[in-house]
């Protein structure tokens, strides 16, 4: 399981403003078997309110590489906030 800390970014987390401080985020990447059968990863916060789930994958090891992969991503990504009008629709 991988945990990160989140860092602060030019405006204020939405986690951040809820709780009306401006103290970094204990957040945590795990990953758990549905019933049925497939792996899945989320991120949760201190107080254990999932924030982010991934879709299913076939194996343990497949859930975690994909939540990995998101935690070493996240922190390159930049930060914008700007409000999107209309998603694209996506063709599966």
């Amino acid at each position: 399981m991988a945990t990160a800390t989140k860092k602060a970014h030019a405006g204020p987390s939405a986690a951040r403003a809820a709780r009306g401080g401006s103290e970094p985020v204990s957040l945590a990447f795990r990953t758990y078997q549905d019933n049925g059968e497939g792996y899945h990863w989320e991120i949760v916060d201190g107080a254990g309110k999932i924030l982010a789930q991934s879709g299913s994958f076939a194996s343990e090891d497949d859930a975690e590489r994909a939540a990995r992969d998101v935690h070493e991503s996240a922190r390159l990504a930049s930060f914008a906030s700007q409000a999107v009008k209309q998603r694209d629709a996506v063709v599966a």
